[in-house]
């Protein structure tokens, strides 16, 4: 049987995040990856997690049942010491070393609270990801980077401060669930930018290349691909998509410089002629 893919799996309604975070880490960086036994794993920890958050119980106290189950007893934490690491991105390794990003831990905690049932959501706010649970009375707010940690409104707006040093207003839109296609390109974003810093081309232009089926619309990613392209010394298909961006984004601001990379690109594919 073919393997799940991640382009069939962000065409099918409803996403299945925890599926399809897997998937884009096989394409990735895992060839081997089993998505099948890692999904698994997951409805492993949401089975054990039953014992611990009795049906009887609030949502609050749900969550904050989850919360314990998954920060202390499975000791699931934030890599503090290696925050750039690109394995705190890949679900895989996140169930392997219990260790993360904020996006990748809850990404953890949705996907096992939906199996108990509580109505869990990604909400990005400015620098860090938290989870939220809707109440008939509140949201909930639950930090799985810090430990699982009950967060409020307010608790949210000093941490946007503390991890972004901004000190305006506070936008409750950032309060706002993001969709399942919008974490999955909050999370590859990530993930470009830790192989951009280290130069691994090959790989970027493997980040790239989901990000595109994810944002098909998105011109920038044909100029960035191009990029890509040029750096590990494909011109061809650098100039391709320097001449596709160009063709539907002329005005942009940078249009220029890609114009002057692609004249770059160019005169090497002519010297190697």
């Amino acid at each position: 049987m073919e393997p799940p893919s991640f382009a069939r799996e962000i065409s099918t309604e409803p996403i299945n995040l925890s599926r399809a975070t897997l998937c884009f880490a096989r394409e990735i960086a895992y060839p081997d990856l089993d998505v099948d036994a890692y999904l698994q794993r997951i409805e492993m920890l949401a089975e054990t997690a039953r014992r611990h958050v009795a049906a009887q119980l609030s949502t609050a106290e749900q969550a904050e049942a989850l919360s314990d189950y998954l920060f202390v007893d499975e000791r699931f934490r934030g890599n503090t010491g290696n925050y750039s690491d690109a394995r705190n991105s890949f679900l895989n390794d996140v169930l392997e070393r219990r260790m993360g990003i904020p996006i990748s831990l809850s990404v953890i905690y949705i996907s096992t609270a939906r199996r108990l049932g509580l109505p869990a959501q990604g909400i990005g706010l400015p620098g860090h990801f938290i989870v939220g649970i809707p109440t008939p009375e509140e949201s909930i707010y639950i930090d799985p980077f810090h430990g699982g940690a009950r967060l409020t409104a307010d608790d949210c707006i000093q941490l946007v401060h503390q991890v972004t040093g901004y000190d305006g207003d506070f936008h409750p839109d950032w309060l706002q669930p993001m969709t399942a296609q919008a974490i999955l390109t909050r999370m590859l974003n990530n993930l470009r930018n830790v192989y951009y810093q280290q130069a691994d081309w090959e790989t970027s232009l493997a980040v790239l290349e989901r990000l595109r089926l994810l944002q098909p619309e998105l011109h920038e990613l044909l100029r960035d691909l191009g990029l890509v392209h040029h750096r590990r010394g494909a011109l061809r298909q650098a100039v391709q998509y320097y001449e596709l961006y160009l063709s539907r984004a002329e005005n942009a601001p940078d249009s220029g410089t890609v114009r002057y990379h692609m004249e770059s690109a160019i005169k090497s594919l002519a010297r190697l002629n």
